[in-house]
């Protein structure tokens, strides 16, 4: 009876500890940006804090993509950034200005925070024109995000569509 106990014990832990290890392990995430304007989106940087950022995009000529991959390096580890954008157009971000470093749109942020060992991770994307978020359900994991979004024209209202489809 009590080996009955002990073993009932030991998987009750185990499957504890498999469920409990995404909240306080590494944290990554793979973000696609899609231009699906009519001119080239020139990199203006990245600026983050805690973790690190393996992959930085690059300038974005029309139709096509670049991504960042954000890490982070230790378990239950707050990350937060920006990265940004400018086009030769030069129009303004709808309704919000770029905070600082960030010095021109489209831009994006990201803020993930550990609170009792529960992770919440806030995305907040901003263009001259409309955005949408495609399909990224094959590259889900535990412990990774991945994300795709699409910077449209300012006249493409229906950019989520457009979006599902590249």
């Amino acid at each position: 009876m009590k080996l009955c106990s002990v073993f009932a014990v030991a998987v009750v832990a185990a499957m504890v500890a498999v469920f409990a290890a995404p909240s306080s392990g590494y944290y990554t995430a793979n973000v696609f940006f899609v231009n699906l304007l009519n001119e080239t989106l020139s990199f203006g940087g990245c600026s983050g804090t805690n973790g690190t950022l393996p992959v930085t995009p690059q300038s974005i000529i029309p139709g096509q993509a670049t991504r960042i991959f954000i890490n982070t390096t230790e378990k239950m580890e707050d990350v937060s950034g920006i990265c940004w954008w400018s086009m030769r157009s030069k129009v303004a971000c709808d309704p919000n200005p770029p905070p600082s470093p960030a010095t021109s749109c489209p831009f994006i942020t990201w803020q993930r925070t550990i609170v009792v060992g529960q992770e919440d991770i806030d995305w907040e994307i901003e263009t001259p024109g409309h955005y949408g978020i495609g399909d990224v359900t094959l590259t889900k994991r535990i412990g990774h995000q991945s994300k795709q979004y699409c910077i449209c024209m300012p006249t493409e209202s229906d950019c989520q569509s457009v979006c599902k489809e590249n």
